[in-house]
Order: C-alpha cells, then structure tokens, then sequence
C-alpha cells in the first residue's frame, strides 16, 4: 500500500551542458560540425549557406527562395522525379528554409543510410537542373503564397512590423521571399546565376547529430569533395538601423478582429542583454499567466491569447507584444498593454524572474534531447555567426537574471514613448478608435 511517509525524494537536476561538436574542414572549404549522440538512429543534417538576402539584386528580391525551392526538383543524375524517389528509397526527409541571414537544408534519414543521402545532398547542391518550367511555377506558386500572406491577418501583421520598425534602405524590413513585383521579374537566368556565384563550399557549414555507425567526417568528405568553387568573397551582412515609432494601420474590410503589434527594434543573442530580456519576456507575455495574458485575456476576455516576443536577427530584432483582439477594444486593449510594458511603478518581482528562470533552464535539456533539435538549435546559430557554446553561455547568463536587471532591459527597449504600434484589421472601424488615443496613424492598403 501507498504510504504518505513513502513519497520519493524530488532533487535538483544534475548541471547539463550543451554538447560541442567535433570540426573539421574539407580541402574545399566546408566547414563539418559533428556531434556523436549515443542512442540517436535517426541522423539529422543541417546545412547552412551563408547567403544574406541583401546579396539578391534589389529588382529580383525572392530569387534565393526560387532557387532554393527549385533544387530538389531534379538533377542531372536524377532528373525529374527521379532525385525525390532516390531520397524516398533511403527513407530520407529533406527540408529547409530561407530566411534573412542564410540559407538552411535539414535532412532526415536512417542512420545505415547517411552515406547515400550525403551523396544526394551533394548532388542537388552541385548539379541541380533548375529547369525553366520548375521556376516558372515555383514562380507562381510564391506569388500566390504572397497573396495568402496578405490575406492572413497575423501574418499580414508579422510583416508590417517588420517593414514598419526596420529601416527602409534595409533588406531586413522586406519580405524575405520577395514582394509581388520582384518575383514576377525572376527568370531561370536570375535563378541559374545566383546558384553560380554564391552556393560555395568555402561559404557552408555542414552540421551532423547522430549515432554515427562510422566516421562522420569520411562520409562528409565522400560526398563534398567534388564541391568546388572560388572562396566566397563579397558576402557582407548588413547591420540594420530602426525606424522612428509611429503607428501603421492596414486595412482589411469587413475584419471583426484585429491584429496587433507594439513594441520596437530590439537586440540579437550577442547582446550582453539577451538573457534579461528572455526573462522579461516569459515573464511579461510567456507564461500562460503572464501579466499580459492575465490581464488581457483571463480578465477583460479581449483575446485568446497575447505574447510579448522577442525574435532575434544576426544584427539587432524585433521586440512586440502581439495578439488578436475583437474590433471594439482594439484601443482599449493597446492601452493596457502599454501600461503593463511600462514597468517604472511595477518592475518585475523576484519571483517572477525565478519562475522564468526557473522554466528556461529546465526546459532545455528536452528541446535538445533528439539529434534534429540539436541540429536545429545548431543550424540557426551557425545562420547567425555564433558558435554551438552559445547555448551554454545563454544559460550561465540566465543564472544571474535579477529583477533589476531583467526590467531595465524591457524598459531601455520599450519606453512608453517610444514605441511602433501595427493594427490590421477594419480601418473604418479603427482608425478613429486609434486617433480618440492619440495615435497618428499612418494608412496602408497593399504591401509591395
């Protein structure tokens, strides 16, 4: 029988780290990052293509998104269908992503089989086909995503913060798979022509987690070998600088809801504040019952949910409390979250910075327990110029997260009178809630 007196003993965690990886370099330049994961027999592969979208000629901004939906779609040893059912028969999984800083490929496959699905990866890498009819629709099918993006509030508000907070001159502020009129001017020439000049072996990082049943660097250097090109020269990444606050207002007739954004330009993971901030954020907007979800939606019922989100770019980010909130108490609820992010007569307490630090630090050994989340967390560093260290120095500066430090962070980032708000949602209904508030508002009907 269960007895009361008998319940186990609940101890602190042991210390974990993040593990670090064995690196090599091929004769070609490619940089290789192992990690040898007991247990792990299924090998997740990352690689990253160090190719900032400010390297994409202003007139065909998109062209990396085309190009890097266009590689799997043949080869010149498997054409056609032919490359998608090599990978099917090794039971490999490929995916991958473009974003602002680089260019990403994930790959999922048995570990018998990681041989053969490098040697694929290499392949579409170096010898894709790039056929015209592949850009053509892939072409078609970005435009036709451009106008879901446009059609979807949270999305559409997700993009005009980004344009509304990042300076104008900047890649950064625009859409990183192109506007409607920069990928309607991409031809396969654009396409063929960056793949040329920028998908170099001296400018990738290959990324392996698994169990490996041989050595991971042989089977690299197998594959890559025969990737060759002049080193990269020319890649720059651009620092971006902020806008000036101000309120942008994007109409969508007839919506019931809104969309809202409102915070500024914020910090990347290189700034000594970073851990602060993750902390204010859970804090603030992370938790169910954080202060902003607390307020916003358990007691004033103006949402399901809102988030206060910190999404890090290479250089700099972007910092925003976000939610949907019926018509009616858009300005209402903008208001109330002004005054929970203004933290000058309610600085965050000691306990709601050890439950945020408390939560961050034992969430972690499970986000990296498969060899795709270390490979994932590793890809997205690597994207951004740091090293796999970064988790371990990320949670030693968690560790020292004090109140004070935690609510200066928010407040040099979001003071009250320095803020960008975004609202899509029925402009005929909000712009005069938004002007009654005191916000100039700036109109927009079509992003481009």
């Amino acid at each position: 029988m269960w007895r009361r007196d008998r319940r186990p003993e609940v101890r602190a965690p042991h210390a974990w780290h993040f593990p670090q990886p064995a690196r090599d370099y091929l004769a070609n330049g490619l940089q290789v990052m192992a990690f040898q994961r007991p247990g792990q027999h299924v090998a997740s592969v990352g690689l990253v293509i160090d190719t900032p979208l400010n390297l994409e000629a202003r007139e065909v901004e998109g062209v990396a998104t085309l190009l890097h939906r266009c590689l799997d779609e043949g080869t010149t040893r498997h054409p056609g269908a032919g490359f998608a059912a090599a990978l099917e028969d090794l039971g490999a999984v490929l995916g991958g992503s473009v974003g602002h800083s680089a260019t990403e490929l994930f790959l999922e496959v048995p570990t018998p089989s990681l041989g053969p699905a490098l040697a694929l990866l290499a392949e579409m890498l170096v010898e894709p086909v790039l056929a015209e009819a592949d850009v053509e629709r892939h072409r078609a099918l970005r435009l036709a995503q451009i106008d879901q993006v446009m059609a979807t509030s949270a999305s559409r508000a997700g993009m005009e913060f980004r344009r509304a907070t990042v300076a104008r001159r900047f890649r950064t502020a625009r859409m990183a798979g192109g506007t409607t009129s920069t990928v309607s001017a991409i031809g396969r020439a654009d396409v063929v022509d960056f793949h040329q000049r920028f998908y170099r072996p001296s400018a990738a990082t290959i990324i392996l987690c698994a169990d490996f049943p041989t050595d991971p660097f042989a089977l690299v250097d197998a594959a890559f070998a025969g990737w060759q090109g002049d080193p990269a020269e020319g890649i720059v990444h651009e620092v971006p600088l902020p806008r000036r606050p101000h309120c942008r207002l994007a109409h969508r007739p007839g919506a019931v809801q809104a969309d809202v954004r409102l915070g500024g330009f914020g910090i990347d993971r290189g700034d000594p504040r970073w851990a602060d901030v993750q902390v204010a954020c859970h804090a603030l907007g992370g938790a169910f019952l954080s202060r902003l979800n607390k307020v916003l939606r358990e007691e004033k019922g103006f949402t399901y949910g809102v988030h206060l989100v910190n999404q890090a770019m290479r250089d700099g980010g972007l910092l925003a409390a976000q939610g949907s909130f019926r018509t009616e108490v858009v300005a209402e609820s903008i208001q109330l979250m002004q005054g929970i992010l203004d933290l000058t007569t309610s600085p965050l307490s000691p306990r709601e910075v050890e439950e945020s630090v408390s939560f961050l630090l034992g969430s972690v050994p499970l986000r990296y327990s498969t060899a795709r989340g270390v490979t994932d967390r590793v890809t997205t560093l690597v994207a951004n110029g740091l090293s796999a260290e970064f988790v371990n120095s990320f949670s030693e500066a968690l560790a020292h997260v004090v109140p004070s430090s935690a609510t200066q962070a928010v407040s040099d980032l979001l003071p009250p009178d320095g803020q960008t708000l975004v609202v899509v949602g029925d402009a005929e209904a909000l712009q005069p809630q938004l002007a009654d508030a005191g916000w100039d508002v700036e109109l927009v009907d079509r992003m481009d």
